[in-house]
């Protein structure tokens, strides 16, 4: 059967290639089996298309008016300013192997200067920290390398304590949009992996690894498992893992910790708070992290992981006050504290969103889960006491969710693919028409998907899309275009058809096989 498999497979590649780029804004694409939906949303929830040449990615960043993306061939620069119509700029070719060949880098780091991949820039090699220079981004270069890697990579600017950067612009002159505005410009002086490691960036084209220092180290945090960590402003960084831990970053190289955030005991081996987000540089009162949980491991308890319907407390995004921590910390800087003084400050748990349940999904639910349940998750640019939140939820698609002042999340729309896996989401900006707010979906099996949420109105229903529409600037053309021509729905079924008739022929085989 593999033959057949790779017979279709082959065709349909190039059948695809063959073709004219497209031209027409957006192109119907068939259901991929007869009885399949494309997606269900809820009607405040609207459909603009998609990129699926960027599958494999859970990996964009928003500076200013260009979005970066990273997907298993490498890094892209899109202009989005009109975010419903983002326009390809440039790419540079940067392979992710081994795992990174289906799930490319995650939460891509950049200053609007550098952004930093774990890849390389030949196929079945090692990945190791690169340094992309997108100065440009008309013009995307590779400039410089560590020899190191890790699954996360997070900018570090020197702190007030050291080379103050200020609150900068990017090179547009306009407030960044999806980092914060000191981290532009000159703000990835230094690369902290999850692992510990400390690359020194300053001479972006030769990364020197500080293999004598540690952040972890350094701030005494040896629990097993973390997975990432963000720059809250100059001087200020969080990681998340078993703990949240604050650090005093203004000396890169021998950071201080300051404060955790979590139960040390409620999260077991490699499980626990997967993402950080507090809003307006650490002034915001409530502070928002999100989990990664999934199947239970031998040998730990099961009251630490979630059942196959995404359900429980630990599968959750959640909102916490820090309230008391945002004046410690200023007492600190003030030198009115002591670092061991800001330690003992506690943070108060507000509320926990969970999208779990089982279901079908035209009712925003999936019958299990594949792998993992709650992933990323990205508060909009005026998130301060509250406001929208978007958030990734794998096979359970993208959640939208209102975050009142007291931190209760209420979710008031969503989009779930019958054969999705949405991996991020990012805020882009309100609609040229200022209808809505648009939003990017990193989806796993689905591509770069543009969506555009209307906050102003509450959903009544829901929508069953049964066909899918290719966005304008995408790069993929589907089967049937003639020159300048619409491409055809049926010519679309038919290539996809044939391609997965084979796939699910010999899936049905091997199974029966196996049985």
């Amino acid at each position: 059967m593999r033959p057949l498999v790779a017979a279709a497979l082959g065709a349909a590649l190039a059948l695809s290639t063959a073709l004219p780029a497209l031209a027409h804004p957006t192109v119907e694409l068939a259901p991929t089996l007869p009885t399949d939906l494309t997606h269900a949303r809820t009607d405040n929830v609207e459909y603009l298309g998609r990129f699926p040449e960027h599958t494999g990615t859970a990996g964009g960043r928003v500076v200013g008016d260009v979005f970066f993306v990273t997907d298993p061939r490498g890094v892209y620069a899109y202009d989005v300013s009109s975010p419903e119509k983002p326009l390809l700029l440039d790419s540079v070719t940067l392979y992710q192997n081994g795992l990174g060949a289906a799930l490319a880098q995650e939460d891509p780091d950049t200053d609007g200067s550098i952004l930093l991949v774990d890849g390389s820039p030949s196929p079945g090699t090692s990945n190791t920290l690169q340094v992309v220079d997108v100065s440009n981004p008309r013009d995307l270069r590779i400039i410089g390398s560590a020899p190191v890697s890790d699954h996360t990579w997070t900018c570090v600017s020197t702190g007030p304590g050291g080379n103050a950067l200020g609150h900068t612009k990017d090179r547009s002159g306009k407030p960044g949009k999806g980092v914060p505005d000191h981290a532009q410009g000159d703000g990835c002086a230094f690369a902290y992996g999850r692992s510990g490691h400390i690359v020194d960036l300053r001479n972006p084209t030769a990364p020197v690894l500080l293999s004598d220092k540690s952040w972890r180290t350094s701030t005494g945090y040896n629990t097993p498992y973390t997975h990432d960590l963000t720059e809250i402003r100059p001087g200020l960084v969080m990681s998340a893992g078993n703990q949240n831990v604050l650090m005093d970053t203004s000396d890169p190289t021998a950071p201080v910790l300051l404060n955790t955030i979590g139960d040390p005991n409620r999260f077991g081996g490699f499980l626990g708070y997967h993402s950080v987000e507090w809003a307006q540089d650490g002034k915001a009162p409530i502070a928002v992290f999100g989990t990664e949980i999934g199947p239970r491991t031998a040998g730990v308890p099961v009251t630490q992981y979630v059942g196959s319907d995404c359900e429980g407390d630990n599968s959750v995004i959640e909102t916490w006050d820090v309230r008391a921590l945002v004046e410690a910390i200023e007492a600190y800087e003030d030198g009115e504290m002591s670092a061991r003084e800001v330690q003992q400050v506690e943070s108060q748990r507000l509320d926990a969103f969970d999208a779990g349940g089982r279901g079908i999904f035209v009712q925003g639910q999936a019958p299990g889960h594949v792998l993992y349940c709650a992933h990323w998750m990205e508060p909009h640019a005026d998130f301060d006491d509250g406001g929208l939140l978007a958030i990734s939820y794998y096979d359970r698609g993208t959640r939208f969710v209102q975050v009142g002042a007291d931190g209760v999340m209420t979710e008031i729309g969503w989009i779930t693919p019958a054969e999705g896996y949405s991996g991020s989401v990012q805020w882009i900006g309100t609609a040229s028409d200022g209808s809505g707010e648009v939003a990017y979906i990193m989806d796993y099996r689905r591509g770069v998907e543009v969506v555009k949420l209307d906050p102003g109105i509450d959903a009544t229903g829901v929508v069953v899309q049964q066909a899918d529409v290719v966005a304008a600037g995408a790069t993929v053309t589907p089967l049937g275009a003639g020159d300048g021509g619409v491409p055809t729905s049926s010519a679309v079924a038919a290539a996809f058809g044939v391609t997965l008739a084979g796939v699910e022929l010999f899936r049905r085989r091997r199974a029966q096989a196996n049985a």
